[in-house]
């Protein structure tokens, strides 16, 4: 295999605007810091297991400004091989950030182009020649295909999804890991409360793992008749935003590395926690080395 984990999905530029005061809408107020920096689930998500040891690449698309130059520089420079990355006409993906250190919470704005993310090609060798494929929900047609591709070469398949699209419930009978954010499982499955959601969602699509993931409450996992709760690490965080991506990463790496449920959930949920203590999605990616102190007990 040339790659551990091959993604499609969004790559992104993130503008992070860092305020000490309660954001009020209608009024001026300044900023005490600004940062740019590459964003995007499955973007944020590889660049989080390149950190980490693991050969990755991307597959989907930019727009031809100069926003999609920067982006495609920024996943080189954290270890992403983006030679299956398409540059088409029109705007690229952008997201301004609202981060409110010391507070679980920031706020997200984001635009793109659907034009430039429909019908990208589908680059079904690289797919074939990585150990997983970890896909969010921006481009369901061209995931399903990859999707497909991946199930047939036995290999895992991972979503990430905040939200139902179009489509999205299209593919989770394709995927092995289904880990997903509260407000989808609620919205997929009509069930209120994360860990019945996630055991219905368990019963629903054959009987595959999945992971509700639930900010600072922790995670519920389904999995294989069982259902168990993980706890979030208490830190104070800096900023929140790609907490949930970085947990994405942290957890193919170690199901990839053949660890228990239980362990790479813990793991996932150590490598999160650090990323919080950091600006931006990819401002405190962590090492092996830091997870694993992390977990070490006191």
């Amino acid at each position: 295999m040339r790659y551990d984990v091959v993604g499609l999905g969004i790559a992104s530029l993130d503008l992070i605007g860092v305020t000490e005061e309660q954001p009020l809408f209608g009024a001026k107020q300044s900023l005490t810091g600004w940062h740019e920096m590459g964003g995007g689930p499955v973007a944020t998500a590889l660049a989080t297991l390149a950190r980490m040891g693991a050969r990755v690449a991307m597959t989907g698309a930019v727009g031809n400004d100069g926003y999609g130059q920067r982006i495609l520089a920024d996943l080189q420079t954290v270890g992403i091989d983006t030679q299956a990355m398409h540059v088409r006409p029109g705007t690229s993906h952008v997201s301004f950030v609202l981060a409110e250190p010391g507070r679980d919470r920031r706020t997200v704005w984001w635009h793109n182009d659907p034009t430039v993310l429909e019908q990208v090609p589908l680059e079904h060798e690289l797919i074939r020649s990585a150990r997983a494929l970890l896909i969010d929900t921006h481009m369901p047609q061209v995931a399903l295909h990859a999707a497909r591709t991946m199930q047939a070469t036995g290999g895992l398949v991972m979503i990430d999804a905040e939200r139902v699209r179009e489509h999205t419930l299209e593919l989770l009978p394709l995927c092995n890991l289904i880990v997903v954010s509260a407000e989808f499982a609620r919205q997929a499955t009509g069930v209120v409360e994360p860990w019945e959601a996630a055991r219905v969602l368990h019963s629903r699509y054959e009987e595959q793992l999945v992971i509700v993931t639930c900010g600072a409450e922790g995670s519920w996992c389904a999995n294989k008749g069982e259902l168990f709760h993980t706890p979030a690490f208490e830190i104070e965080p800096l900023d929140t935003t790609g907490a949930g991506d970085v947990f994405h990463g942290a957890l193919l790496y170690a199901l990839l590395r053949d660890d228990p449920i239980r362990l790479a959930i813990r793991f996932a949920s150590a490598a999160a926690a650090l990323s919080c203590q950091g600006l931006g999605g990819r401002g405190n990616l962590p090492t092996v080395s830091e997870v694993e102190a992390l977990l070490e007990p006191a």
